[in-house]
């Protein structure tokens, strides 16, 4: 257990030795005795964190001072790292599918329309999922336009992640063939018809907070949509922006990379990498964001309509609507293509994202052996990969890629930060930077799957147990 106790100096000679009031004194917070991993690789045992006004002051080791008045919370034989980041999430998606009709259409029993009405009004129900999880920051790399409001509205909350967010997604997908995840009210997913077109998106999205132009796929044949995304290209660097591209292909992810991406999003899946892309990768100075999950969320979406997807959620972390969904699945079979063949097809699609995870993680593995940045990403949201807890799939994911997990670490914290733009505000533990960070009680740098022995989160300095819902 953390416990607490108080280095008090009585009220009288606090008035006689200074000039203020004790309102006026900014109170200190003391993290003592934790082995401390700071997010660029090193850790340090028997540690200080001092903290005021939600930013680190100090860090040391156990003979650090640590002021008079200070709270001093004691958590000796525990392990802090920076809170960790999700670089790939959806506001816009539920991790069922009613966020995704074309996956699977339930559009008679759950309007799609209704959907994203409620998830554009409530945004916010997500945010406690990810800060019990540990994650104090998510990027969300695709949305309607309303999630570009996200960033400002979530960064005094601290019942909130910070939030970084791309807008609409520029695509060559005909405009009719996206309607389905689309709604009258706005477009998450753009066709990429004209390069006027393509610069007067990035021209209002970058007006509107986008912190990157994300695109999804490429297609390389396409005359029209090539020159459209020359000139994306071409305009994101006058807005100062960057590029993100969803690219799983490998020659897809070359010429993103040739375009200058700065963020990749999905693993390469359909060939090894060769010299090419990992000379291509380092002049471009990409993040490499592998979601290695995210296909057999899918997978597990579809076990849901016969109730055989259970959620590892042991405190009780995931909002009731989403766990309302996947506990009544089976009313939804009703929906499925083909039921008299739903057992053949769940199992040749595991057999196939099995060929797809190995492709995945072999790759993965050439892109850390090669030192290219890497940033922990989920592409939560999506059917089968929930808000928050699917973090810890992922991270035990990456380390069975071949990754080992104290340098899973930096992947998980400082990375993402620099996906964000936000390296200078969090990501690691140093002074100055916002006093964001988790405590576990077993040593992530030997086990990614320590970071599941979470106990407590802290946002902008308020420390918090994970296993009790936040107070407002």
């Amino acid at each position: 257990m953390i416990t607490r106790f108080l280095l008090c100096i009585p009220l009288i000679t606090l008035l006689i030795g200074c000039n203020t009031t004790p309102e006026s004194i900014v109170p200190t917070t003391a993290l003592q005795g934790a082995t401390l991993f700071d997010g660029k690789g090193n850790q340090m045992a028997h540690s200080v964190i001092l903290i005021q006004e939600g930013r680190i002051t100090a860090i040391g080791g156990a003979e650090t001072e640590i002021p008079q008045g200070a709270e001093v919370i004691d958590v000796s034989g525990k392990y802090i790292t920076p809170g960790l980041v999700d670089a790939h999430v959806h506001f816009g998606q539920t991790g069922f599918y009613d966020g995704r009709p074309d996956a699977l259409d339930l559009r008679d029993t759950l309007p799609y329309e209704a959907v994203q009405k409620e998830l554009a009004t409530n945004p916010d129900r997500y945010y406690e999922a990810y800060l019990r999880s540990g994650v104090t920051a998510v990027y969300d790399v695709g949305g309607y336009e309303w999630s570009l409001g996200l960033p400002a509205s979530a960064e005094e909350n601290l019942n909130a992640p910070h939030v970084a967010a791309a807008g609409p997604l520029l695509t060559p997908v005909p405009q009719e063939n996206l309607s389905i995840i689309n709604t009258a009210e706005g477009k998450q997913l753009i066709q990429l018809t004209s390069p006027e077109l393509g610069r007067e998106r990035v021209q209002k999205q970058t007006a509107l907070g986008a912190t990157g132009i994300k695109i999804w796929m490429i297609a390389l044949k396409d005359s029209v949509f090539m020159n459209s995304l020359r000139a994306v290209q071409e305009e994101v660097g006058l807005q100062d922006n960057k590029l993100i591209v969803h690219a799983t292909s490998l020659d897809q992810a070359k010429e993103a990379l040739r375009l200058g991406a700065k963020v990749l999003v999905h693993s390469v899946d359909d060939k090894p990498l060769d010299d090419e892309f990992i000379d291509l990768a380092k002049k471009a100075g990409v993040i490499y964001c592998p979601t290695l999950i995210v296909v057999r969320g899918y997978n597990n979406a579809a076990k849901a309509l016969k109730n055989n997807f259970s959620v590892n959620d042991p405190n009780n972390v995931v909002d009731a609507e989403t766990k309302n969904r996947i506990n009544s699945g089976h009313l939804f079979f009703k929906y499925y293509p083909n039921p008299e063949k739903y057992e053949e097809n769940i199992a040749a699609e595991s057999e196939y994202i099995n060929g797809l995870e190995a492709m995945m993680a072999a790759n993965l593995k050439r892109v850390y052996e090669a030192g290219i940045p890497i940033a922990l990403s989920t592409d939560a949201g999506n059917p089968g990969t929930l808000h928050g807890i699917s973090i810890y799939d992922e991270l035990e994911a990456m380390q069975q890629a071949g990754i080992p997990p104290s340098a899973i670490i930096p992947m998980a914290t400082r990375n993402g930060a620099m996906a964000m733009d936000r390296g200078d505000d969090f990501g690691t533990l140093e002074v100055g930077k916002m006093a964001d960070l988790i405590v576990l009680e077993k040593d992530p740098s030997m086990d990614a799957s320590n970071f599941r022995s979470l106990t407590h989160v802290m946002r902008g300095g308020l420390l918090r147990p994970v296993n009790e819902v936040f107070k407002d």
